[in-house]
């Protein structure tokens, strides 16, 4: 188990992964790091990386609010079902219920400026691929319904693998 900086892979956040201690703000200017349940630590982390996917990759839902189609199955539910999928997928990485694609270690990624710029494109280019991909491939199937199918897909892979991703680049500009 990580215990610092120096024990844990470049660009990875291991703690959250490994103990039930999660750092809470509980008023004004206070921090505590809190033992919570299982629960506890789903709903901590399900806000960590709701807030994280939706403010980063707010360009590309801006573009398709704009561009898509708001049908049952168009672009509109088919970046609903990315953004959800995201952020499971995601909070499950985080918490260590679940281990990222081509990695040992359990974490989500840290927060470094390298790895913010790379989390505002990959963000942004998971959406637009799935959003608009999976309404290409429904269109050309002829079925409206896969849509829906293959954004969760597209995000549930691009998210499995960004933990990956980040480390390779953490490791890349490591000195």
């Amino acid at each position: 188990m990580a215990r610092n900086r120096r024990d844990r892979p470049p660009g990875r956040q291991t703690r959250p992964a490994n103990t039930r201690t999660r750092r809470s703000w509980y008023g004004y200017g206070k921090m505590a790091n809190m033992e919570k349940n299982a629960f506890g630590c789903f709903l901590h982390d399900v806000t960590y990386i709701f807030g994280e996917i939706s403010i980063l990759g707010l360009p590309a839902l801006m573009i398709v609010t704009m561009t898509g189609a708001t049908g049952g199955y168009g672009a509109t539910a088919a970046a609903l079902v990315a953004w959800a999928t995201m952020v499971l997928v995601g909070t499950l990485i985080r918490g260590g219920w679940i281990r990222p694609l081509g990695t040992e270690t359990l974490g989500w990624v840290t927060f470094s400026p390298a790895l913010i710029a790379l989390r505002l494109v990959y963000y942004n280019a998971v959406f637009i691929a799935a959003v608009y991909g999976g309404v290409l491939v429904a269109a050309a199937v002829g079925t409206p319904p896969l849509s829906l199918a293959v954004a969760a897909v597209v995000a549930i892979l691009a998210t499995l693998s960004f933990p990956t991703l980040g480390e390779r680049l953490a490791r890349a500009r490591r000195p």
